[in-house]
């Protein structure tokens, strides 16, 4: 028989082990809770920016005549940028440089209706905090010469570059791993 001694403090012993349980499960829940407020924040963002494509998208399918009129005034946002305040400040910057309100009183140039639509995308995109860029896409240069907008956020440039690793994708279209991104063709 054993004596009543031996068993002294066995139950808190117990205790403590289920505690270090206890707590290595809710650290592991509190992991998997993080990892799940990132998957949902990751996912609105990626919507915000479909959304943001999708307009453009659908403005320059209206003015079809100027394509090529799009991608140059989207270019002039991101030019030199290398972070969002960076596109952002550019935005801002052109802003003054076409008359937003000319457009509402009488009929706008397709040069108008590209600046006026462009600027509103990026507006748009910057108060979300996400870039826009549109290229060419690549391996379409000599069929229908489709363009691609390219929105991206976090560090991630909205780019096509091999050799920038905070670029969205490679020179192919592929996505760079990592990268915070989405490439829409529009056609």
């Amino acid at each position: 028989m054993i004596k009543a001694s031996s068993q002294r403090g066995v139950g808190l012993i117990e205790v403590m082990v289920a505690l270090l349980l206890l707590a290595v499960a809710v650290l592991g829940f509190s992991a998997l809770q993080m990892n799940a407020l990132n998957a949902t924040d990751e996912g609105l963002v990626r919507s915000r920016a479909m959304s943001i494509s999708k307009g453009l998208s659908e403005n320059m399918r209206i003015n079809n005549v100027s394509n090529d009129l799009f991608a140059i005034e989207l270019n002039k946002f991101s030019k030199g940028a290398n972070s969002i305040t960076d596109y952002c400040t550019n935005v801002k910057k052109l802003n003054s440089s076409f008359d937003k309100d000319s457009c509402q009183s009488k009929a706008c140039t397709s040069e108008q209706i590209a600046a006026l639509s462009t600027w509103q995308a990026a507006s748009l995109a910057c108060e979300q905090d996400i870039m826009l860029n549109m290229v060419t896409c690549p391996e379409m240069s000599d069929i229908n010469a489709r363009q691609c907008i390219i929105t991206s956020w976090g560090s991630t440039l909205p780019t096509l570059n091999d050799s920038d690793k905070n670029a969205c994708g490679n020179n192919d279209g592929s996505y760079k791993r990592g990268s915070h991104c989405l490439v829409m063709e529009a056609y």
